[in-house]
């Protein structure tokens, strides 16, 4: 039969070598932007792996699972994966680590060569996308103590090997294009991160809810109405805020007193709260005006103190301290409000 020849030529066309087919090249690599992260953060170790360039380049390879092509790479690092702070006082180093995939699950091991491909023995070639062009690792940094706010800075070292035949190999013999490494070849890696606090933002809103003549329709500011201030927390770090550490302290407006029978709408209450999305886990406890053991706290003094009843004259209290309890969820924000009575 001769109907099966072209067929046969037809399939050893197909594997033929591309002519786009170049030399692998290993260089050095720019410095690589890890990200900015708080020093809570990183002592949490909640920064996740960001993609780097490894330095590593097979222009048009197409990476086959053919008995003696294999790809390996050796993590070493000669200041053991620091990032140090380019302001010399500070003497608190970060650390990281580096793996070959985003999620950490393929870690380096420094100094041992990490495989990507060994033949048809070991294939992680997903890790690759299927080619080896511009190969990247993961960094992810963190720190064992809190560290200055500033620029961090590190490097580390990755030694390439690799054999790639783009037809077929058995061995040492390849029968189409070989590109491999007669040796150990390194490319540098440089990484920066920068350590910026994340303090909790706050917002306060105020609006009218009441006045003598219009009651709660389109109510103005003028004297005898009522108003509701609004603080909105915000926690923009990737952590959430330490337990009960979180505390806001409120000056009374001008011509205003605290308003403890309420903002004049059918709800009677002083203190009311809400969460955000996502919900912070924060609680506010308000018992009674003159309790010492709630979490809303009265001066008639500027703060000196905190023991003011403000039912003997609402009109003296110049600050009020309110203090959420809990921990205040990364990215969450939750709002606290307390009415006042113009004058």
């Amino acid at each position: 039969m001769t109907t099966g020849l072209p067929k046969l030529f037809f399939a050893v066309l197909a594997c033929a070598p591309s002519s786009a087919w170049a030399a692998c090249t290993v260089t050095n690599t720019g410095p690589t932007a890890l990200g900015t992260y708080s020093p809570p953060a990183l002592v949490n170790g909640a920064p996740p792996y960001s993609a780097v360039p490894g330095g590593f380049d097979c222009p048009g390879t197409v990476i086959s699972l053919l008995t003696g092509n294999f790809l390996r790479a050796t993590v070493t690092s000669a200041d053991g994966f620091k990032l140090t702070s380019t302001n010399a006082a500070d003497t608190v180093t970060a650390r990281y680590v580096v793996a070959a995939d985003s999620a950490g699950a393929y870690p380096f091991t420094p100094g041992t060569p990490f495989v990507y491909m060994n033949g048809g023995i070991i294939n992680l070639l997903g890790l690759l996308g299927g080619t080896a062009r511009n190969v990247q690792v993961h960094v992810r940094p963190s720190s064992l103590t809190a560290v200055a706010p500033g620029t961090y800075k590190g490097s580390f070292t990755i030694g390439w090997e690799w054999r790639f035949c783009s037809l077929l190999g058995v061995g040492s013999l390849c029968a189409g294009t070989l590109d491999q490494s007669s040796a150990v070849t390194s490319a540098r890696v440089d990484v920066t991160m920068i350590v910026s606090a994340r303090p909790v933002a706050v917002v306060i809103t105020t609006r009218t809810t009441y006045d003598p003549i219009s009651a709660t329709n389109n109510p103005r500011a003028i004297p005898g109405s009522k108003q509701r201030t609004t603080i909105t927390l915000t926690n923009p770090d990737i952590v959430a805020v330490d337990a009960n550490s979180v505390a806001v302290v409120l000056p009374t407006p001008t011509r205003a007193a605290v308003a403890l029978d309420g903002d004049g709408t059918a709800s009677p209450a002083f203190v009311t709260t809400a969460e955000g999305s996502p919900a912070s886990s924060l609680a506010v406890t308000y018992a009674t005006p003159a309790s010492t053991t709630d979490d809303v706290d009265f001066s008639a003094n500027g703060g000196t103190s905190w023991s003011y009843d403000p039912t003997v004259a609402p009109q003296a209290v110049t600050t009020i301290r309110i203090r959420p309890r809990g921990t205040m969820a990364a990215g969450s924000s939750f709002s606290v409000s307390l009415p006042y009575a113009l004058f």
